[in-house]
C-alpha cells in the first residue's frame, strides 16, 4: 500500500515508525505540514493518509477538510496522543475515517490501515478473492486453491493493487506510484517484467488468465475463464497420475 504520513509525532511504542511500515510492505511518503501533505495528494494516488491532529500549520482535521473539499477521497486516519470526544467527533465529521490514540502497537495501526483501505474500496474482509485465488492483506500471502503461491514483495504489491481495485483498468503509472511513489522510479517496462513473472507463477498454479492486458490502457484483474479452469484441472490430474 502507498501511505502518506503527515506530521512528526511518533506512532508506535519503542519503534522506528517508517522502518516498521516498510518492513510490512508499505511504501511511505512523509510530509511535515498540512500544505505539503495536500501537495503530495495532488501528485500521487495514495491508499491512505496518516495525519497528526496537531500540525505545524493547521489542525489535522482542517487538512482532512481541505482534502475532501479538493475531492480527494483517500481514506484518512487522524492521530493524537490525547483527545477529547469532541475533538474526535470534529475530525470524523470533517471527513476522517478513523481516529487513533498514539503511541500504539504497530499491529493495531496496521490493522486500522487495512480496515479503512479495504472499506474504501468496497471490501469487508482482509482476505480478497478472485476465482480460486485468495490474497490476504494481513498475512501478505497469496493462495491458489488453498495452496500458497510464493511471490516477491514487488509481485505481492502489484497483486494487492489489482485485488483492491478489482474491475478497474490500472495503467503502468498507477503501479509505479504504488510501488515507488516517485523515488528512483524504474522504467515503465519494469511493470511488464513483474506482471510477466506473476503470470508465469499463476499459470503454473493453474490460473493463467487472472491478470489481463487491456492494450493501450494497462492491466485488469479478471475472473479466470471456465475454459482455462478446466485445462488447469486436467493438467493437475495428469500430473497426479504421472
Amino acid at each position: 500500500m502507498l501511505v502518506l504520513r503527515v506530521g512528526r509525532a511518533p506512532l508506535c511504542r519503542g519503534a522506528d515508525d517508517m522502518q516498521e511500515f516498510r518492513t510490512r510492505g508499505l511504501t511511505v511518503e512523509h510530509a511535515f505540514s498540512g500544505r505539503d501533505g495536500l501537495e503530495y495528494l495532488r501528485s500521487y494516488d495514495f491508499d491512505v493518509i496518516l495525519v497528526d491532529a496537531h500540525l505545524q500549520d493547521m489542525p489535522g482535521h482542517e487538512m482532512v477538510r481541505l482534502a475532501r473539499a479538493g475531492r480527494f477521497d483517500v481514506p484518512a486516519v487522524v492521530l493524537a496522543d490525547t483527545a477529547t470526544p469532541q475533538a474526535k467527533a470534529r475530525a470524523l465529521d470533517q471527513g476522517a475515517d478513523d481516529f487513533v490514540i498514539t503511541p500504539c502497537d504497530i499491529e493495531e495501526i496496521m490493522a486500522r490501515i487495512r480496515a479503512v483501505v479495504r472499506r474504501s474500496m468496497g471490501h469487508a474482509r482482509s482476505i480478497l478473492r478472485c476465482g480460486p485465488v485468495e490474497l490476504s492483506l494481513d498475512r501478505r500471502e497469496v493462495q491458489v486453491r488453498g495452496q500458497r503461491l510464493v511471490v516477491s514483495r514487488r509481485e505481492f504489491a502489484v497483486l494487492e493493487l489489482l485485488f483492491l481495485k478489482q474491475g478497474t483498468i490500472l495503467n503502468k503509472t498507477a503501479f509505479l506510484n504504488h510501488l515507488y511513489c516517485g523515488a528512483e522510479e524504474p522504467e515503465m517496462k519494469t511493470i511488464d517484467v513483474i506482471i510477466c513473472r506473476l503470470r508465469k507463477k499463476l499459470a503454473a498454479a493453474g490460473v493463467p488468465t487472472l491478470v489481463d492486458t487491456v492494450w493501450g490502457c494497462g492491466y485488469i484483474l479478471r475472473e479466470p475463464s471456465p475454459l482455462a479452469e478446466r485445462h488447469a484441472d486436467r493438467h493437475e490430474l495428469s500430473m497426479a497420475a504421472a
